[in-house]
This record gives C-alpha cells, structure tokens and sequence, in this order.
C-alpha cells in the first residue's frame, strides 16, 4: 500500500473540538491547492442509514465539505455503538486493522495529503486499532488536541506524547482548543511554556467559541423523546445555557434574565416558571412530566417563536439525559463550517503542520 502525507488527530478527551480541527485543516490544505481526504479508522454511531446502518456524523459532514466521491464506508469503515465488546469478541484478531487498511487505500487514492481523525484517549486499544498503533501503520504524524479545562490538562498532553513516542510513533505536536478567553494569557504564559519544556511543541491555541460548542433545540429533540408544540420554525435556536426552573417566580425572573440563549426546563404544571422564562431571552422551554402546558403559555411561545418542547420524564431524569449534549457542525451549517474554518485558519500554524508533513515544501 502506497502511504501519502498525513496528519492524524487524536485526543487526551472527548469534546474537546477535534472534528472542527480536522475540518478547519482540511480546508486550509485545500486553499494551499492540495488534494484533501480524511479518514477516520474509528468512529462511533450519531445516527443510522436507512437500512440501519451505522453511520458517524463526523465522517458524513467532512464527506459532503470536502465532496469525497466514495463510500462513506471507505471513510469511516469502523462504526462502533456503545456497547461494542460483545461485538468485537466475535471478530477474528487483526480484522478491524485489515479493514482499516483496505479502506485507508481507497481513501487515499488520488490524494495529495490526508487528514486521519483518530478516536479520543485509548479507545480501539482492546482491539489493536488504537491511535499509537494506527500513527504507525499508517506513517502518519500525530497531532494531539485538548481542551485546558484544569492544569492536569498539560500533564495527560504531556503523558500522551510520551506514550506515543516510546512506541515509535511520531508527534507534530499539539493544539489547545476552547480555551475561555479570560484565560488565553495564562495558557500562553504557563501551560505554553510547560509544554515546550516537555518537548511539546504548541502548534495552536484557539480562544473558545459559544457558537461551535452549543447544540441546537434540533439536536436536543434528537437526543430526548420529545413532542414539540410550538417554534418548529426555530429548531435551530442555539443553547448556550441550560438552566431548571423549580423557584419562585419571583426568584425565577431574576435568574433567568442572567443568561442568554437558554433553554429552561422545568415541570409542565408550572405556569408561573414557563411564563416568567417567556419575559427572557429563551432558545427553548422543555416542559417535563408530559404535563401539557396552559393555553396561554403556547400562545405567548407561539408568538414569540419560542420551541416549546414536552417530555415524558421528570425534570431530574430530563436534565440527566441532556448534560452531556454538546453541539455538532452539521452538512448543511454554513455559519459554523466557516467558523471553524476561520478559527483554525486565525489561531493554529498550519504552515508549521504543512511543513512538517509535506516531504517537498520547504
């Protein structure tokens, strides 16, 4: 198998904005006039095909941005679901690799460079499809992505590097995304510094960005069974916020009006919380407990345009279910596509990358 230039983009955690990195190098690449694909050896199940089918969201929106004319299956051929042992169990040894490989060569034929999205932390490991193992077999280059929630952080990208390089794999660097924007001097300043101390080069920090992390009251009807009542028209309201309604209204007015673009969840009966929400800059109210709203209540969202949405559970369980929501870049999102873009393209040396990775650019 002939093997091309690559990158390939891994992570200490989840939802640390590994995606919007691929897809905003991707198309860096694209403008420097290179042949652009992407991989991913080993994606997880967002959604099912109309005959059931697995399918990686990630791996369909960088199909559609970048128009790869082949097979989502030779871009993402290894679709995991969430309980994939006994899967796994039942494949011989090294399969998941051979298919990885057979895909990969479709993948890569008539490109000049590859961008390889790889898994987050470990995971593949139980099956030899792991990003160490995968960055050698493919000869790519490893570039580590993660968020600087706490200054552990530096200690695993450090941790990380080291893993990889012990087992021959080769490390570009890494980019540290989402990084609150109160905080971008210290980051520069300490973890910048600590990194480069540790043979870490830093090769981008991008300020963190409420729009490419939100999800929308779409994703969120995705996510939870839901009905909605009103505001189908604004399904694609982002939620920067999400808060619970179970005060006085009085109290309930107060907190509300703190937060923008928000969604409120609280119990249907509640009138009193749903109206008060209503007087606030509100993305969505989700009502809880199936208990349908009063009348006046859909008129004043209606009126406003407001997505009222109902669900069955109670609003602990509801709350639960949504912590973890994050927002995706979908196919049809330009403005976040090009957010993306532009954010990469400002904050990361993607020269650097492409200097690195390239055999004949100076």
């Amino acid at each position: 198998m002939s093997l091309k230039p690559s990158v390939y983009v891994c992570s200490t955690t989840k939802f640390c904005g590994k995606s919007a990195v691929c897809l905003g190098l991707a198309k860096r690449f694209k403008t420097e006039g290179y042949k652009v694909g992407y991989f991913k050896p080993v994606g997880f199940e967002m959604a099912q095909g109309p005959h059931g089918e697995r399918i990686d969201e990630d791996a369909q929106l960088m199909k559609d941005v970048l128009d790869l004319r082949i097979p989502l299956e030779a871009i993402a051929p290894i679709v995991l679901g969430a309980r994939f042992l006994e899967e796994g169990a039942r494949v011989e040894p090294g399969a998941y690799e051979k298919r990885i490989l057979r895909a990969y060569e479709t993948a890569t034929r008539n490109m000049d460079l590859m961008v390889i999205e790889g898994a987050y932390d470990g995971v593949g490991v139980s099956f030899g499809v792991d990003a160490i193992t995968l960055t050698k077999k493919l000869e790519s280059n490893a570039l580590i992505v993660s968020t600087v929630e706490a200054d552990t952080a530096v200690d695993s990208i450090i941790c990380a590097k080291e893993c990889m390089e012990l087992h021959g794999a080769q490390v570009l660097g890494t980019i540290l995304n989402r990084v609150p924007k109160t905080d971008i001097e210290r980051v520069k300043a300490f973890a910048a510094s600590a990194l480069k101390k540790n043979g870490v080069q830093v090769l981008g920090v991008i300020p963190d960005d409420v729009t490419l992390r939100s999800p929308t009251v779409r994703e969120l009807c995705e996510r939870t069974i839901c009905t909605v009542l009103t505001g189908t028209e604004s399904l694609d309201n982002i939620i920067e916020e999400f808060l619970v309604g179970a005060m006085t209204p009085e109290s309930a007015l107060g907190y509300f009006r703190r937060s923008l673009r928000k969604a409120v969840i609280t119990g249907g009966d509640r009138m009193d919380i749903q109206m008060a929400a209503l007087q606030t800059d509100l993305s969505a109210l989700i009502l809880t407990g199936n208990y349908y709203p009063d009348a006046r209540v859909l008129a004043r969202a209606e009126e406003l345009g407001v997505p009222v949405l109902l669900v069955p559970t109670d609003t602990y369980a509801t709350v639960k279910e949504i912590s973890s929501l994050t927002g995706r870049i979908r196919p049809n999102d330009a403005r976040k596509i090009e957010l993306a873009s532009q954010m990469v393209d400002q904050y990361v040396d993607c020269e650097e990358i492409l200097r690195r990775i390239m055999p004949t650019r100076s």
